[in-house]
């Protein structure tokens, strides 16, 4: 399902420019939790086939650390990698200062980060990991479902619907919505959480998140979410003759990054 048919054309294909970028856009939250899931979602994505690259709306472009900026800019160039990446190394570039630029470059209802479609192309997912404000900023006009965690503390079920909210009303965006536990004892408080969530954002948004309970533990359920996203995903998509072939993704034509981690 993740591949095409063999044919006559297919070394052709490996030669063309990359058409295809999927988005997924991930919701910043603040400790590590939002991290750790975006590690393990890019190293399954790339072990399914699919090389990645986190673009860091919670990090500034610096001379130090140059990023999305500087590639917009084209002052930045990616070389082509030789070899592979390995499957636990993650391409990630600063991005917050680029992202900011994007939404000043948007014009109408297409997505800003359709440039990225361009600058990006070796890739096969970028994901967007960016503070609630700078992804309603980004998802204007896009048809991706940004991965939103929720918390565990009392306030988890407010803060989610405020950011569903937000999402909804400034980017027309839906997200998908994700409680990680550990343990089965933690799965009824999780699910409780879920359900007054939907309901909430059923009464008062008119729409329903999909929702997913994950033990944080298993990788086979983060398996399942690094799917549901990618299922969810946006692709973005180059105008003319490339944006009706089929892409063939190889990690080893992945492009490395200034930082990977």
């Amino acid at each position: 399902m993740l591949e095409f048919g063999l044919h006559q054309g297919t070394s052709l294909y490996g030669r063309m420019p990359q058409d295809g970028l999927r988005l997924i856009p991930v919701a910043g939250v603040p400790g590590g939790i939002g991290l750790e899931v975006l590690w393990n979602v890019c190293i399954h994505l790339q072990a399914l086939g699919y090389p990645s690259l986190v673009l860091d709306g919670s990090q500034c472009e610096s001379t130090e650390a140059p990023g999305l900026l500087e590639l917009l800019d084209e002052t930045l160039w990616i070389e082509p990698q030789a070899q592979a990446l390995g499957r636990d190394s993650i391409a990630v570039l600063p991005a917050a200062r680029g992202l900011a630029e994007l939404a000043s470059r948007r014009s109408g209802a297409s997505p800003a980060l359709l440039a990225l479609q361009p600058l990006l192309r070796r890739y096969a997912v970028v994901v967007l990991y960016a503070p609630i404000p700078m992804l309603a900023s980004q998802l204007h006009g896009s048809k991706a479902s940004p991965l939103v965690l929720l918390g565990d503390d009392a306030k988890a079920v407010l803060t989610g619907y405020q950011q569903l909210k937000m999402l909804l009303l400034q980017a027309g965006v839906m997200g998908t919505v994700v409680r990680l536990v550990r343990g089965a004892g933690e799965r009824a408080t999780a699910q409780q959480q879920l359900r007054v969530l939907c309901d909430c954002a059923s009464k008062h948004l008119g729409q329903i998140p999909h929702s997913l309970v994950l033990d944080a533990d298993r990788p086979a359920d983060l398996q399942r979410l690094a799917l549901q996203l990618l299922e969810n995903a946006e692709t973005l998509c180059a105008s003319g003759l490339y944006a009706a072939l089929p892409c063939s993704y190889d990690a080893r034509s992945a492009t490395p990054l200034a930082t990977s981690h």
